[in-house]
């Protein structure tokens, strides 16, 4: 194994670099933006990222090293991509790190991939407006990944896409979708020319007889915990209404998430 390199001292530049990183706020949000990386924590996160060129740094503690899930992941990794650094922190500044009290103590450093919106797009977009429960946002991505998209697009008042609850969340979603963050409703009409589908408790159309329309590529929208779609992003859309027994209001946005895209894989997979 590679050798690694020890770091024991709070005040380590690369330390408080991994620091900011793992918070939360807005502080945080924009050092990822300007640094370009991110932090992934738990074995399970780091293993979907292996191999990938994009996994920069690992972290883990001497105790770590000794358990043989993770010292297989990090085996795997400087195989796949040897440029990756292997660095190993004091037990009591790891305890001062991770929020993950009972998990493998392991986390790595990735690249945020930036990229560019296709001029002409052919293929189904899922867009979040103004979704802020990171659970939800990383949940949604992961729905999102399982039903087939790859492009995810958040608007402003969206939970950043690569804060820690958020990767947590998405279970590794991250490294399969482009992600574009911080859009407003003129990029929506600007850059995303497919037809818009947006879920609304009063609309009309029933999602359940979309029928085959659904097999042309869309833009499905979800909108906020609280207001749901922003009545301009209506306005430009076809509303759709999920049915539902009247006893409950709404449906939490995850799940609506999850109903609609696999509604349209599953006319998709029956009338192709």
């Amino acid at each position: 194994m590679k050798d690694a390199k020890y770091l024991s001292s709070p005040e380590n530049a690369l330390v408080k670099r991994l620091k900011i990183l793992l918070e939360g706020g807005s502080k945080a949000n924009k050092s990822r933006q300007e640094l370009g990386l991110a932090v992934i924590e738990g074995v399970h996160l780091v293993q979907a990222w292996l191999a990938s060129e994009d996994l920069l740094e690992i972290f883990t503690t001497e105790a770590g090293l000794q358990q043989a899930e993770i010292a297989a992941v990090i085996e795997m990794q400087l195989a796949a991509a040897p440029s990756t650094e292997l660095f190993v922190l004091d037990e009591s500044l790891w305890k001062k790190l991770s929020d993950l009290d009972n998990g493998p103590p392991i986390m790595a450093c990735i690249r945020i991939v930036h990229q560019d919106f296709p001029v002409k797009l052919s293929d189904d977009v899922l867009i979040l407006d103004a979704i802020q429960d990171a659970g939800n946002v990383g949940s949604m991505m992961r729905t999102a990944v399982g039903a087939g998209l790859k492009y995810v697009v958040c608007m402003k008042g969206t939970a950043q896409a690569w804060s820690p609850k958020v990767l947590r969340a998405a279970m590794g979603a991250h490294r399969h979708l482009k992600i574009f963050e911080s859009w407003t409703l003129n990029m929506i009409r600007e850059k995303i020319k497919v037809p818009l589908l947006a879920t609304s408790l009063v609309a009309e159309q029933d999602l359940y007889d979309l029928g085959d329309e659904l097999l042309d590529p869309h833009a499905w929208i979800f909108g906020n915990e609280g207001s749901g779609v922003h009545p301009e992003l209506l306005a430009i859309a076809k509303g759709v209404l999920i049915p539902q027994d009247p006893c409950i209001e709404s449906l939490n946005v995850g799940a609506a998430t999850a109903i609609c895209l696999f509604e349209m894989r599953r006319v998709r997979r029956e009338l192709n």
